[in-house]
């Protein structure tokens, strides 16, 4: 077996699902010691343990299921020891027999009842009770106590997982992280304790989003599974964006003359760049003749994805209806530095120039923004449209950020949140 570069930590569910068992072993031996009966602690244990879901809904829906299934598993098991006594029955091979065939209306109530979620548990209960206890001298009893096993560990799950120590929640402050080494890993492991525990915090009402140099589609790619709010920086600071409404609520595009004069000096320059459009509420990425062996890996990579749209340079409008974001060149590291020097002479103050290092070794790649496409100066804008009076950055660029994430990312991100942002008071408060 290969273990993970980093273990997982061992989160509240799992204590609290130790907890849980703990819990219905300890109401067992009081049932013990009272007329009610002693039951068996296994079905309540397991009961409990399906109840432990990371969010409330998911717990309730379980909750349901496992009574809904109960009940209907029961009365099934029930009605079938009543039959066997009345008929006398008493060989075992034909008493299985039945039980195969009870199975039939066990699962077809689930059905006509649009319950068909529950029809695993309510097999699950008939055949406890079919296979093991038809023979019973009481076997009544037994029916009674695997009910009440169940919601025994029902009642403790649903209560041991909406169990939350007292804290005083600060709404006013908003947490902006990046996703790249900050929320998603370098060795890209799991982020799955980072999922759950950011949509814990979200819905309790942290204001908590993301500030990124991907696309709103790549970010809603790499955060699937986060239940995002509010909206989310984008293409380093270009645009916001509203993950829900799927809408660009502010975009700072090239002025026309600006984004030809660029786009020009990288074509007398003998490069080619993405030019990255937003009409409407889509962007598209135009490109034309691919050159180097970067680019036309970048563009055979992702050319399929859903969450980039390529569209050959000839379908370009280039007409005033077009906002071109930013323009993107990939290219060797002495040619792009080259290129830096004649932008930045030529444009001087009108463009806002990146370069990062890529994925492709010996090549970089620059973009080409407004200036007033920044992250500083859409955070302002995100700062009014959340109402917050604080902002608390979370990255990966040491004296950049409020919060500085130099381990690579992941899980981390998320404990320094949930301890900046928690505040324990006293019970007595």
């Amino acid at each position: 077996m290969i273990l993970p570069k980093k273990l997982p930590p061992i989160g509240a569910r799992i204590i609290k699902s130790s907890v849980a068992v703990g819990l219905c072993m300890v109401i067992y031996y009081i049932r013990t010691l009272t007329p009610v009966g002693n039951g068996l602690p296994f079905y309540g244990a397991l009961a409990a343990l399906w109840c432990l879901q990371p969010y409330a809904d998911s717990t309730k829906n379980n909750a349901w299921q496992r009574s809904t299934g109960t009940f209907i598993g029961a009365g099934f098991g029930l009605v079938f020891i009543i039959l066997l006594r009345i008929a006398g029955l008493t060989q075992p091979v034909l008493v299985y027999l039945l039980a195969s065939l009870m199975i039939i209306p066990v699962i077809y109530l689930t059905v006509i009842w649009n319950k068909r979620n529950a029809s695993f548990f309510s097999c699950v209960v008939f055949l406890s009770i079919a296979l093991t206890h038809s023979f019973d001298v009481n076997p009544y009893i037994f029916v009674f106590n695997r009910v009440l096993d169940t919601f025994i560990g029902i009642g403790i799950g649903l209560a041991v997982n909406h169990f939350h120590l007292p804290v005083r929640h600060d709404s006013k402050t908003l947490y902006v992280s990046g996703i790249d080494s900050v929320l998603i890993p370098d060795d890209h492991s799991t982020m799955q304790y980072s999922k759950v525990e950011l949509n814990r915090l979200i819905e309790s009402g942290v204001k908590f989003t993301i500030s990124t140099i991907h696309t709103p589609a790549e970010v809603q790619s790499l955060m699937q599974g986060v239940n995002l709010k509010l909206p989310v920086i984008v293409m380093d600071g270009a645009a916001l964006y509203d993950v829900n409404e799927k809408e660009y609520l502010e975009a700072e595009s090239l002025p026309l003359d600006v984004c030809e004069s660029a786009e020009k000096i990288i074509s007398d320059s003998g490069m080619r760049c993405f030019v990255n459009v937003l009409y409407d509420t889509t962007l598209l990425i135009f490109y034309g003749e691919l050159t180097n062996s970067a680019e036309k890996d970048l563009f055979e990579t992702h050319k399929h994805s859903p969450y980039r749209n390529y569209v050959r340079e000839r379908f370009r409008r280039h007409d005033a209806s077009e906002r071109v974001l930013y323009l993107t060149v990939l290219d060797t590291d002495d040619r792009i530095a080259t290129l830096f020097k004649k932008l930045n002479d030529s444009l001087e103050k009108t463009i806002r120039i990146t370069v990062t290092n890529s994925e492709y070794e010996g090549y970089q790649y620059l973009k080409v923004f407004s200036p007033l496409a920044s992250k500083r100066e859409m955070m302002k804008k995100l700062k009014e449209y959340t109402s917050a009076e604080k902002i608390i950055t979370f990255g990966s660029i040491e004296d950049e950020y409020d919060v500085y994430i130099g381990d690579g990312g992941g899980n981390v991100t998320v404990k320094k949140l949930k301890k900046i942002h928690f505040k324990f008071h006293d019970f007595f408060e």
